[in-house]
């Protein structure tokens, strides 16, 4: 038959105890270590956006010569990936709690730039707004419709438009150790 050991100790040295009780306080309020691990995955996560990679280190997959065009034809520029405006790098954010931290934006588009997805777009009816010269010719370029002398009726057929995922949310080798780090540094108080 399997006996129980117990020990009962007692800090006789008030600094100890005082410590000790310290640390058991400060395990009730968990939320400023999850708060500091909020901040070092926030910047970890803006590093990301600026070095243009996963958290595992793979390079993001470049963009496609059709969203370079696009950027370009909207005045922006084509150089950084994920970041035409810097919405989806600014948004990211965190909430701690004493219990947890979450990390992540709250952008429509932020999950598919996360995991890659494909969006379906259905068939649809537009217009395209064009100029005529004063021989009567259609140009080839696209105008403001308040520009537009010439309107077309088109049909832009169903389609698909794939996004690689490019991980930008995630834990890097030296997260990790700065969470443990963090984690001593809390305890330690």
């Amino acid at each position: 038959m399997a006996g129980i050991i117990t020990f009962d100790t007692e800090l006789r040295d008030g600094a100890a105890r005082l410590a000790l009780q310290d640390m058991l306080d400060q395990m009730d309020n968990k939320r400023p270590f999850y708060a500091s691990v909020g901040e070092r995955l926030l910047s970890s996560t803006k590093d990301r956006f600026r070095q243009q990679n996963a958290p595992d280190g793979t390079p993001w997959a470049p963009l496609s010569p059709r969203t370079i065009k696009a950027r370009e034809s909207a005045g922006l520029t084509p150089i950084s990936i994920l970041r035409a405006r810097g919405y989806l790098a600014g948004s990211i954010n965190y909430i701690a709690t004493s219990d947890e931290v979450s990390v992540g934006s709250g952008v429509a588009y932020a999950a598919i730039h996360q995991l890659g997805g494909t969006i379906n777009k259905p068939a649809r009816q537009a217009k395209i707004y064009r100029m005529k010269d004063d021989n009567g010719q259609v140009g080839r370029r696209f105008v403001k419709k308040g520009d537009a002398n010439h309107v077309t009726d088109v049909t832009i057929p169903a389609h698909k438009i794939n996004i690689p995922a490019r991980p930008y949310l995630g834990l890097t080798a030296a997260d990790e150790e700065g969470i443990l780090e963090d984690a001593q540094d809390w305890l330690m108080g």
